[in-house]
């Protein structure tokens, strides 16, 4: 499976203003040990397959090879395995986008290339598998924290991109990390009345020749 297709899990909702604020997906990266590594590797292809709810503690524990009583050692609920399966995603995705953009010269497709990985690709697999509409509607309740910090992630790989601009692209007093603040929220609103990705895409590219001016 993709890293593309799981992120559906992560624009759900808007949040706080986060401009200016440190990711736990910075602070956690890299801090994660072997045990808890070989979970959330197995519990990705669980959750993919099944959804959340269907899933158990001793379906975790068989999928990473260890006993119950030793995975509630690793992670005490299977919503704390949910939450490190989506940031693990989260940055599994970001590495994705900055891996692409070092073959994309013009700044206008790096930001359209940014918005297909995060946003578009993902759009109709999520429409059309009960699991991922499971999955999307599962990382609303047990999963929040995580989820507004991967749109923080997102959040940051669009201000990267727009930084990369010329000066007085922006409007006057927009600072590049409030424009991507700006125009994530902005995707995640149109994203609801979209019915195809193709339409979703259209709307992105109407958003950004808004924002960005010639």
């Amino acid at each position: 499976m993709r890293p593309s297709k799981m992120s559906i899990i992560y624009f759900m909702k808007t949040g706080n203003n986060s401009r200016g604020m440190v990711s736990t997906l910075e602070r956690e990266d890299g801090m994660l040990g072997e045990k808890e590594r070989r979970v959330i590797t197995a519990a990705k292809a669980v959750f993919l397959k099944y959804g959340y709810r269907r899933v158990t503690m001793n379906d975790l524990a068989q999928a990473a090879g260890m006993s119950r009583p030793a995975l509630y050692l690793v992670f005490p609920k299977k919503e704390d395995v949910f939450c490190g399966v989506v940031r693990e995603m989260a940055r599994e995705i970001s590495d994705e986008v900055g891996r692409g953009l070092e073959s994309i010269k013009s700044p206008l497709e790096k930001l359209k290339f940014v918005c297909e990985i995060w946003m578009v690709r993902p759009f109709d697999w999520v429409n059309e598998s009960p699991e991922a509409k499971e999955i999307y509607e599962s990382s609303h309740e047990f999963a929040g924290e995580a989820v507004n910090e991967s749109i923080l992630s997102f959040e940051r790989d669009l201000a990267s991109v727009i930084a990369l601009f010329p000066k007085r692209t922006l409007p006057k007093g927009i600072t590049h990390a409030h424009a991507a603040h700006l125009l994530a929220g902005s995707i995640m609103g149109v994203k609801k009345a979209c019915r195809t990705s193709d339409e979703l895409r259209k709307e992105i590219h109407a958003l950004i020749a808004m924002m960005i001016r010639s």
